[in-house]
């Protein structure tokens, strides 16, 4: 198994997400560690905890982001199977043993599993909510039908670090992330899903998000977020076009799935930005009306209650 973690500037967190990763019971890993020009001490402490664990192999590279650090990973794997980790984050010592067993035992392409959520007073907010497995029956699930039973129930979750990965799999669909962009997860993992034919469940909460201040996922919503959301469904739809006409409907369910929420969360940008926004979200038909009265006219509506 391959575990990649991308590390930028994560010096007061990266020590102890290494350490749970070097601690698996599963000990046939190398573990890719990608620099991704961080500025803080991070360097120092993979520089020792390499020297420390063989392993540990570390890539560095200038500053890129999290899609271009999570392929230069990817490209390096050598492993059967390969982990996306997050460099502040947590995994349960059983975990890549569990997963490798079961892939291995019912030859899957992959398996997911569930998270928690710690580190802050919001952990109990509805989309930290990562509990799914345990909502399935423990059987082989092609990736369309599970897709679409997640999203019938309402508890899909994009995070890559959910699921565990057969690694010829993205080779041969030639699955990387989108570089440059935010939420790279929602456009990544669907295509995951829609590419794997045999997919299974663990239901253990394995994977421990952290949740804290400075991160992406706990930065203020800014237009970048928006222009992530519009990349993935730009780009769902275009992978989507020369597939069949069911494939075509789910992306089209996921794409709204995300693209409402990302509106009615855009309501504090400048009108110039709504707008903009509001132009895009016209090629999506599964835009509700209520999304579009959100993002353009709780601004104003604010001010006026104010006066």
């Amino acid at each position: 198994v391959t575990v990649v973690i991308p590390v930028y500037n994560t010096a007061s967190y990266v020590e102890q997400t290494l350490r749970c990763i070097m601690g698996q019971t599963l000990r046939e890993i190398e573990i890719l560690v990608v620099d991704d020009g961080s500025t803080d001490d991070s360097p120092a402490i993979l520089a020792r905890l390499a020297a420390e664990d063989p392993r540990i192999r570390i890539h560095t590279q200038p500053n890129r982001g999290l899609s271009e650090a999570r392929n230069a990973g990817l490209d390096r794997a050598a492993g059967r199977y390969i982990y996306f980790m997050d460099s502040d984050d947590l995994l349960e010592e059983e975990t890549l043993a569990c997963c490798h067993e079961k892939c291995e035992r019912e030859q899957l392409d992959m398996v997911f599993f569930d998270a928690e959520s710690f580190g802050a007073p919001t952990t109990n907010a509805p989309w930290l909510d990562y509990r799914r497995a345990g909502r399935f029956a423990d059987r082989t699930y092609a990736g369309a039908e599970l897709l679409g039973a997640m999203l019938d129930k309402n508890c899909y979750r994009a995070s890559a670090c959910l699921s565990f990965m057969r690694l010829e799999l993205l080779r041969n669909a030639g699955l990387r992330f989108y570089p440059g962009m935010l939420h790279e997860d929602e456009l990544f993992t669907p295509q995951l899903y829609l590419s794997a034919a045999r997919i299974g469940r663990i239901d253990r909460p394995f994977f421990k998000r952290r949740v804290r201040e400075g991160s992406i996922m706990g930065a203020a919503f800014s237009m970048r977020n928006m222009t992530g959301y519009l990349t993935a469904a730009r780009e769902l739809r275009r992978w989507a076009a020369a597939r069949d006409a069911a494939t075509r409907r789910l992306i089209g369910r996921l794409t709204a799935r995300f693209l409402n929420p990302a509106a009615r969360n855009a309501w504090a940008l400048p009108l110039h930005e709504r707008l903009r926004i509001a132009r895009a979200l016209t090629a999506y038909p599964g835009v509700k009306a209520g999304s579009y009265a959100r993002l353009l006219g709780k601004r104003p509506l604010r001010k006026l209650l104010r006066r």
